[in-house]
Order: structure tokens, then sequence, then C-alpha cells
């Protein structure tokens, strides 16, 4: 994670991920990712949709 982080931070880029573990959020959340919503179809897992924003 900090590797791609500190490649995104060199190019002045976002970051986006998907997660369907709740679990990880606070992880992420710790990178600088917000979450961004939640998108579900059906029974399926929920997905929570997540950017840190371009450092």
């Amino acid at each position: 994670m900090a590797y791609a982080l500190a490649r995104c931070d060199l190019d002045h880029a976002p970051a986006y991920l998907e997660s369907s573990n709740p679990r990880n959020i606070p992880f992420y959340r710790r990178y600088g990712f917000e979450q961004l919503g939640a998108i579900q179809v059906g029974s399926s897992p929920t997905l929570v949709p997540m950017l840190r924003r371009a450092r």
C-alpha cells in the first residue's frame, strides 16, 4: 500500500479502491481514503468505493 500511494503522490494522482469487507474500512481510512458510498445489487456483498484525493 505505501509503495503504491507514494507513486500516486509523486504523480499527484488520486487513488481509488473498492472494499467488500467492512472490517477493512478503518485500515484504508488510516491511509487517507474516504468512503464514497455503498454499492449493492440484489443479495450481492456490499462494495464500498473509496477515494484518496491527489496530494
